[in-house]
Order: structure tokens, then C-alpha cells, then sequence
């Protein structure tokens, strides 16, 4: 989007211009306070944002730039293994003081390529944790952390290789990462996959992937989530291996989306 009409003049002043919390707009009741990144990687950006966002949400005046005198600072240290990344993150008083600390851990190669779904999952979890407080509330009166509901995978059949086998098994794995919860028959989400291999170009094949996402007890579709990719010709003839869990991880992205937009009953 392009802005006309403004060129040729120069560097206007901008005196309502702030950088940080205005603590002058900032209501009475809930404390300001500064999110800070967790590290220089888009994800950190992104879940900074995000966080920001849910606070102002809430009416809690938050930031991402600097901060001013009397806000909290909302601060995340991170520990990385070849295996995983943990967030651990604390809410710094002004006089130094800090309520409580809070883990999160997740996969370092998700952290790395996170999508909005996780972004979403890490900034609900932050903002349920430390929101009551910001209020000014007991820990007593902390609102609930947002209900996650049970997922049920409707088996897949007619794979080539170990498919039917290896592409479910991963898919649940990615869920889980994302914080779903797998459940059978009392889960009130089901997803059923549909996988088609057709004919691409020379030497190729085309896997054609749609997970739908269904209300597990009236069989009514909420969302539809598509993946397609060319593969070499008899690639997935025998053990799909890693291929299975990358197929899932971009799958699992796309039912965690379509499920957080479900309104919560």
C-alpha cells in the first residue's frame, strides 16, 4: 500500500511521536509494561508482537521499545540444545523484584520455522501466565489458560510404503509439539486426511495432501488445511521416513490454525 502526497517535503517534526509506553495514556489499573525479544530470530519478533498485542488486548498498556519509568519489563532468557529451544521467561518489577518464573519448551527446529499457530500457542501460554498479575490480581484469581480440545486422527489407508502408518504417527507427533491433545473417541475434533499421488512431470510424482478438521460429534467440516509437493517417481515405495514428519509439520501448522479460530464454547 503507497502513501501519495507527502513527497518533497523533507522530514516532518512529529511531536506525538512515542517510542515507548506513553505512561501519561496509560489507564490507572493495569501496569505497563515492555516485552522484551528473546533473542534476534523472526520467531522472537513474531512472539513479541504477538504478546504485545494480547496485552493491549486486555488493556494492559505494552510495548516492544523501550522502556519508561515505573513499567514492568517482560524478559525471556533462552537455553538452546541440539535438541530443543526453552524460553524462560520472567516479569521484572521496577524495583528489581521477580514474581515467579515461567518455562517453555519446544523443538529447537520448530523455534527455528515457527508459524503463526505456535507464535500463537508460546503468546497465549505468556499472557495467561502473567496477565492477572499486570492486573494487579492474587495469583488466585489468574484466568485459566486457554482450554485446548482433543484431537482425534481418523486413519489414512491406500499409501504406497509404510505410508498408512508413518504419515499419522508423525502428523500426531507435530500436534503434540504445537500443545494439542490426541484423544479417540471422546476427542471433539477429529481430522481425516486425504493423500493422492498423481502424475507430475517426467520422473516426478505430485503428492496431493488436504487435512480436514471436522466437529467430531456432528461430522460438520471446520476447515480444510492443503499441502501438494513433486517427489521423485517411486520416492514413497518403500519407508517414508523424515519426509513423513515434514509433511506433518506443515500439515500440523495448518489444522492448529484452523483450530485456534474455532470460537470456544
Amino acid at each position: 500500500m503507497t502513501l501519495s502526497g507527502l513527497g518533497a517535503c523533507g522530514d516532518l517534526p512529529q511531536p506525538f511521536r512515542h517510542d515507548g509506553i506513553n505512561a501519561a495514556m496509560a489507564p490507572p489499573g493495569p501496569r505497563g509494561v515492555v516485552v522484551r525479544l528473546p533473542d534476534d530470530s523472526p520467531s522472537a519478533a513474531a512472539l513479541s508482537r504477538a504478546i504485545v498485542k494480547r496485552l493491549m488486548d486486555q488493556d494492559i498498556p505494552a510495548s516492544s521499545r523501550s522502556a519508561v519509568s515505573g513499567s514492568w519489563v517482560l524478559a525471556a532468557e533462552t537455553e538452546t540444545t541440539i535438541a530443543a529451544k526453552t524460553l524462560r521467561w520472567r516479569l521484572i518489577v521496577p524495583d528489581g523484584e521477580t514474581p515467579g518464573e515461567f518455562l517453555q519448551t519446544l523443538p529447537a527446529a520448530l523455534w527455528d520455522k515457527a508459524g503463526p499457530a505456535t507464535i500463537d500457542r508460546l503468546a497465549d501460554e505468556v499472557v495467561a501466565r502473567y496477565a492477572a498479575v499486570l492486573h494487579g490480581e492474587t495469583a488466585e484469581t489468574a484466568a485459566a489458560p486457554p482450554r485446548v480440545p482433543g484431537v482425534r486422527l481418523e486413519p489414512v489407508a491406500g499409501l504406497p510404503g509404510d505410508g498408512d502408518s508413518a504419515l499419522p504417527k508423525a502428523l500426531g507427533r507435530a500436534l503434540q509439539r504445537l500443545g494439542l491433545r490426541l484423544g479417540g473417541a471422546e476427542a471433539e475434533l477429529a481430522v481425516r486426511g486425504r493423500v493422492a499421488l498423481v502424475p507430475g512431470r517426467p520422473g516426478e510424482e505430485v503428492l496431493d495432501v488436504t487435512w480436514i478438521v471436522l466437529d467430531a460429534r456432528t461430522g460438520e467440516e471446520l476447515g480444510k488445511a492443503a499441502q501438494q509437493g513433486a517427489l521423485p517417481k517411486g520416492r514413497l515405495s518403500g519407508p517414508w521416513g523424515a519426509l513423513a514428519g515434514d509433511i506433518a509439520a506443515g500439515g500440523a501448522e495448518g489444522i492448529a490454525d484452523i483450530i485456534a479460530a474455532i470460537p470456544q464454547k
